[in-house]
C-alpha cells in the first residue's frame, strides 16, 4: 500500500495563514474578453477537446492519480476558509505541481515534515501560489463551465473537472490576462508545446 501524505498536505493549507496578504482589489474588467469572448471560448474548448480525443493515453509517471486528487481535494478543503474556494483552487493546484516536481514519487513525498514546509525556500514557494493567480472568478468559472461541458462528452463528468481544473491552471500561468487567449491558434494548438500540456491533464 501506498504511503499517505503524513500531513495530509494540510500545513500547505494552514501555512496560508501566515502569508494572506493578498491583493483583493484586482482590476475589474467591464466585460469578459476572451477573444472576443463566447464565441472564441467555445472555439478554444472544441479545439482542446478535439485534440485531447485524439491523444492516446499517455506514459504515466509521478504520483498516481488517486494521490495528487487527493491532496488537492484536503488542500482545498483545508486552504478555502482563509482564502475561498476559487482562489484556493488555484493555489492548491499550484502547490501540487510544484511538491511533485521536488518529490516526484509519493514515497518522496510521505517524507516531508513540517519544518521543511517552514524553510525559506518553501515559504518562498508557498508565497508564489497564493499570489500567483490573476484570472477573476468569472473567468475561471466561465472557463470550467464551457470545458466541462465539451469534455464531458469524452470521458467522465469527474475526469472532465479534473482536466478542466488542470488546463484551467495551466493556462492561467501562460496567459495571465485572459484576454491575450485571443493570440491563440489553431497553428499554436497544434504546436508540441500545446499538446504536451493537453497530454499531461488528460494523464493528470
Amino acid at each position: 500500500m501506498l504511503p499517505r501524505l503524513p500531513f495530509r498536505i494540510q500545513q500547505a493549507g494552514r501555512l496560508i495563514k501566515q502569508e494572506k496578504n493578498i491583493d483583493k482589489n484586482r482590476k475589474q474588467r467591464s466585460e469578459y474578453v476572451f477573444c472576443g469572448m463566447k464565441k472564441i471560448n467555445a472555439y478554444l474548448i472544441i479545439c482542446l477537446f478535439i485534440g485531447m480525443q485524439s491523444f492516446a493515453q499517455g506514459e504515466k509517471k509521478g504520483w498516481p492519480s488517486e494521490e495528487r486528487y487527493n491532496f488537492i481535494r484536503e488542500c482545498i478543503s483545508t486552504a478555502t476558509p482563509n482564502l475561498g474556494e476559487d482562489s484556493a483552487r488555484f493555489y492548491c493546484w499550484c502547490m501540487q505541481f510544484k511538491v511533485e516536481k521536488k518529490y516526484p514519487t509519493i514515497e518522496a513525498a510521505s517524507t516531508i515534515t513540517e519544518a521543511d514546509m517552514s524553510t525559506p525556500e518553501w515559504q518562498k514557494d508557498i508565497k508564489d501560489c497564493i499570489g500567483g493567480g490573476t484570472w477573476t472568478k468569472e473567468d475561471r468559472s466561465n472557463f470550467l463551465s464551457e470545458c466541462t461541458g465539451a469534455a464531458k462528452e469524452g470521458m467522465t463528468a469527474e475526469k472532465a473537472k479534473n482536466y478542466c481544473e488542470c488546463m484551467l491552471f495551466k493556462l492561467e500561468k501562460k496567459y495571465p490576462n485572459p484576454d491575450d487567449m485571443g493570440e491563440i491558434t489553431e497553428a499554436k494548438l497544434n504546436s508540441p508545446d500545446w499538446k504536451k500540456m493537453i497530454q499531461d491533464c488528460i494523464d493528470f
